[in-house]
């Protein structure tokens, strides 16, 4: 069965195609350097060199279509959270920073907040605790 030109080469597979390229006299003496520092023949340097390069361009273009998804993604999630109006933020007249105590969610786009980080909490004229409720907050 004959592979396809994309599938990298095995290592035992031999080495019979001869492939000729013109190329200028400085990359060919950069070449025949680098072959010497490394101790390889130039032929394994440079069959070596062009099977990194495919591979990396792989990868690259692989990851980038992956974080070009993932922005999409996010995007997204902004834009619903955005145009999404909650009931309880109709309430509200203000948003309190705070340096939050443990590590949570943003309710709207599910980002992650570290402990230590700055947040915001809703303010709005419904109270959410009573003055007794409040004073017992670390006597427990």
């Amino acid at each position: 069965m004959a592979k396809r030109p994309d599938d990298a080469p095995a290592e035992d597979e031999p080495k019979d195609r001869v492939l000729h390229t013109r190329i200028p006299e400085s990359l060919e003496d950069a070449i025949k350097s680098k072959a010497r520092r490394l101790r390889i023949p130039v032929s394994n340097l440079v069959r070596n060199v062009l099977e990194q390069t495919f591979q990396l361009v792989e990868d690259v273009v692989g990851d980038g279509l992956e974080i070009a998804s993932t922005a999409r993604r996010g995007a997204e999630r902004v834009r619903e959270a955005a145009a999404r109006v909650r009931g309880q933020d109709a309430g509200l007249y203000g948003w309190q920073e705070l340096i939050l105590n443990r590590d949570e969610r943003c309710r709207d786009c599910g980002g992650e907040l570290d402990r230590g980080t700055r947040g915001y909490r809703g303010l709005s004229d419904q109270p959410n605790a009573c003055p007794g409720c409040v004073g017992q907050i670390g006597k427990e």
